[in-house]
């Protein structure tokens, strides 16, 4: 007899990525409290944001007096790829049920669609149950490390002492690290550099009319944009395949 793929398969297969969670959560947590973040303010964001950067980029922003039109605008760009994966998520369970489908784009991450990608890719069997069990995994474990080494962070008298305080720029300088390298990897040179140039001369040079917030959104979008129109699309289709 066949057995089933359940809810609980899809809570193991997403372990490692909870591990990465709980490293990436405990940076959050400090540099929150550092921030003067109460773990009821945590909380909220982790369990109703729930956007992983989005949530450093807030805390970045609201240290410096950002105006909240900047900051929602900064959040929605950041996260507009999640409407994508939602889209191609429900789309491989076109059987379920609407709210089971609103469920699952709801909760679904960068590294929980790495996951179903990877077993799409497999050709493992999948059920929605599975994909939910990834998501409440997930979900759960960023919620609780976030909210447990916030409680614990408050227990710090002084976390500029021990350099906690430069966790965030730690992190996002770890993201641009990354982001290069997966660029590099799978782009040519000249696309990664041309981009790169481009997006940084659009910066300053609009940065003499308007704010640097809306500058750096200008410059990400224009520099988006470029590096989809230089972006092979045979490529494109063998790295999702």
């Amino acid at each position: 007899m066949k057995n089933k793929v359940t809810f609980w398969d899809g809570v193991r297969s997403a372990i490692p990525v909870s591990l990465g969670y709980i490293s990436i959560g405990a940076a959050f947590g400090i540099v929150a409290s550092a921030q003067g973040y109460s773990v009821w303010q945590v909380f909220c964001l982790s369990a109703f944001l729930y956007a992983g950067a989005s949530q450093f980029i807030i805390v970045a922003m609201m240290a410096v007096n950002t105006p909240i039109s900047i900051m929602v605008l900064t959040v929605f760009l950041v996260n507009f790829r999640m409407f994508l994966q939602s889209l191609a998520a429900s789309q491989a369970f076109p059987k379920q049920s609407l709210i089971s489908g609103l469920l699952m784009g709801s909760f679904i991450t960068d590294e929980s669609f790495g996951l179903l990608t990877l077993e799409q890719a497999k050709r493992s069997p999948m059920t929605v149950l599975w994909m939910h069990g990834v998501n409440v995994m997930s979900y759960l474990t960023w919620v609780l490390s976030t909210v447990i080494v916030t409680a614990l962070g408050s227990l710090i008298p002084n976390p500029e002492k021990y350099g906690i305080d430069y966790a965030l720029v730690a992190m996002f300088i770890g993201l641009l690290a990354l982001t290069i390298d997966s660029m590099v990897t799978h782009e040519k040179l000249s696309v990664v550099f041309t981009v790169i140039i481009a997006a940084t001369l659009i910066y300053f040079f609009m940065g003499i009319w308007v704010s640097s917030y809306l500058a750096v959104l200008i410059s990400t979008v224009i520099g988006a944009l470029m590096g989809a129109l230089l972006t092979s699309p045979k490529q494109d289709k063998m790295e999702v395949a």
